[in-house]
């Protein structure tokens, strides 16, 4: 009996929490919605409506839907309609709520403004269906205003003034200038004055011209000063139908904007005429009325210059694709030449054949494509001598595979002493060069050149020979730990000093090269301060250094000269302090 009892209370419980949760709630919700329905002005569903009008002072605003985003007023003119603006104020009568129920039936509608009412609003659903509102009067206590139902005389007041209501055919008209995409122009002609100014896309690069002028345009700036008439926006619309366009400067315009896109060859125009005090008069090729721009769009137009959208980077190119480099710097010609067969190596051919400093090569090329232009001076040369570009004092001139070449040519200094004038190839503009730049692009031989030394490979090393004029020291390598083994065996020496003197020699350069010879009186070569032997496991020597006394008048340098090689060179003294020469550097103690 118990077991049946406890059944049925289940079973109970069971229908209770059904009830609630599939009756109960749901009806709880749609009573909530339903009240909120009922505090409604005009209830209706934005994306339903194809079609409304407003009325006011005799004037009739009508529009209708042609799809989900797109509208077209109809009255007072055909234009497009301004979906975004059109959205927004369906939405606002939507949402639109009523404070309080003022009569049901009123006597005198006239009381209220609703008689001959301010302005009212009709609604044309989808399925056929007319609704609305007539706005009468603001009420006496301020912020809220008396409205009623089409169909109804019941009159309603809301929290809200009428001008929240009121719209004029301006607000609801596209006020779109010239409707494109910026992404989709392939070519802008400015013209003012007759000459024209020519911004056309060439890849993904834009090139620039104005008479005889070309140059490289900036992607960056182009598209910027296309968005800005793009985004460009009617300030008022003044005759749709104009029996002449001389009043208003429009009938030879001295200043168009003319655009063609890219994959259909569709042109738009904006032509701007003369100006008032709120704007400037202009009109488009795709319509006949006339309407007014802002002074922010005038200016955007017609104060453009060629110079003001040059590209500020001094040169833009694929590192692989050069072979060589040329450097003129007053009568030093270095050039430099890519190695066929190993891209990242580098030969200079002139003034002498060396290798060059790979990385010395390819700090060159980076810091050249970071350089910007400090400032772009006129758009051509009338007299180059004057900025010192007849005959440049530097130029650097890049060859890439296809034989084609670009040079830069460095003229004198600016008058604050921190600039170069400067012209490049392909274009007649002068422009300016910081100081600091220049001497990151117009390096030496000194710098171009391959300085090191020695070249061997650290794992190749087995045993390294120090000797001084005091003692032989001798490291070996056993299970890539160094031990020393003379003048006295001892495994308690500094671990890393066998690497670091591996190290030194791998980074060693050499400051100067001697043509002749000074010879041993002078270098002291045939008895150095320090020589050292790096051996393989068959004690094969594959590297050797002897160095001398100091170089005379050159503080803080040595003679060296590397094993049989007979060219004496020169490098930093350090090195005396950089490879161990007593038994207490190897251990570590303090020689005090």
């Amino acid at each position: 009996m118990k077991f049946k009892g406890t059944v049925v209370l289940t079973l109970i419980f069971i229908g209770i929490v059904l009830y609630y949760f599939l009756i109960d709630i749901p009806t709880e919700e749609r009573n909530k919605e339903e009240k909120i329905r009922l505090g409604k002005v005009l209830p209706f569903d934005s994306s339903n409506i194809k079609a409304f009008s407003i009325v006011k002072n005799k004037i009739t605003i009508k529009l209708k839907r042609l799809s989900t985003g797109e509208w077209q007023m109809t009255e007072p003119v055909e234009a497009k309609g301004d979906s975004g603006a059109i959205s927004t104020f369906l939405s606002f009568l939507s949402n639109l709520n009523f404070s309080r129920v003022v009569e049901e039936s009123p006597k005198n509608l006239s009381t209220f403004g609703l008689q001959a009412p301010v302005m009212e609003v009709t609604l044309l659903t989808k399925e056929g269906e007319t609704k609305g509102i007539r706005v009468g009067e603001d009420h006496p206590m301020g912020n809220q205003v008396y409205l009623a139902r089409l169909s109804e005389d019941r009159v309603l007041t809301a929290s809200i003034t009428k001008d929240r209501l009121d719209r004029q055919a301006y607000d609801l008209r596209d006020k779109t200038i010239l409707g494109f995409e910026v992404s989709k122009v392939k070519k802008l002609e400015r013209t003012r004055n007759g000459e024209i100014l020519v911004f056309e896309k060439l890849e993904n690069s834009w090139q620039l011209s104005e008479e005889e002028t070309t140059a490289r345009g900036s992607k960056s700036k182009i598209e910027s000063f296309l968005g800005t008439i793009q985004t460009g926006r009617v300030k008022e619309f003044l005759e749709e139908h104009p029996e002449q366009l001389s009043s208003y400067g429009l009938k030879n315009s001295k200043l168009t904007v003319k655009l063609t896109e890219r994959d259909n060859n569709k042109v738009h125009i904006l032509s701007i005429g003369g100006g008032t005090d709120n704007g400037f008069y202009a009109k488009t090729i795709s319509s006949k009325n006339v309407f007014l721009i802002d002074q922010l769009l005038f200016d955007t137009v017609n104060n453009t210059r060629l110079v003001d959208f040059m590209d500020e980077s001094l040169v833009d190119f694929k590192t692989e694709k050069l072979t060589d480099i040329t450097l003129r710097m007053r009568n030093e010609i270095v050039q430099l030449t890519r190695d066929k067969k190993d891209s990242q190596s580098w030969t200079i051919e002139k003034p002498i054949k060396t290798q060059a400093n790979a990385a010395t090569i390819n700090s060159l090329l980076f810091d050249l494509k970071g350089i910007r232009i400090a400032e772009f001076i006129q758009r051509s040369i009338t007299n180059p001598k004057s900025y010192g570009l007849d005959q440049p004092e530097k130029e650097i001139t890049l060859t890439y595979k296809n034989k084609k070449t670009w040079t830069l040519g460095l003229g004198s200094q600016t008058s604050n002493k921190d600039h170069y004038f400067a012209k490049r190839t392909g274009e007649k503009t002068i422009f300016t060069l910081k100081k600091s730049d220049t001497k990151t692009i117009f390096r030496s031989l000194y710098d171009l050149r391959d300085r090191t030394l020695l070249k061997f490979s650290n794992d190749e090393i087995q045993e390294i020979k120090i000797n001084t004029p005091e003692q032989i020291f001798i490291l070996k390598k056993s299970k890539k730990k160094w031990k020393l083994i003379q003048p006295e065996s001892s495994d308690s020496i500094q671990g890393f000093i066998g690497n670091d003197i591996l190290w030194t020699l791998n980074s060693l350069e050499f400051e100067s090269n001697f043509l002749i010879d000074p010879g041993n009186v002078l270098t002291g070569l045939n008895q150095p301060l320090l020589s050292v032997e790096l051996l393989d496991k068959k004690s094969k020597v594959l590297a050797h250094i002897l160095v001398g006394k100091p170089v005379a008048k050159s503080p803080g340098l040595n003679y060296l000269k590397v094993g049989k090689n007979s060219t004496v060179s020169s490098v930093k003294s350090r090195i005396l302090e950089d490879i161990p020469s007593s038994i207490n550097e190897f251990k570590g103690d303090d020689p005090s």
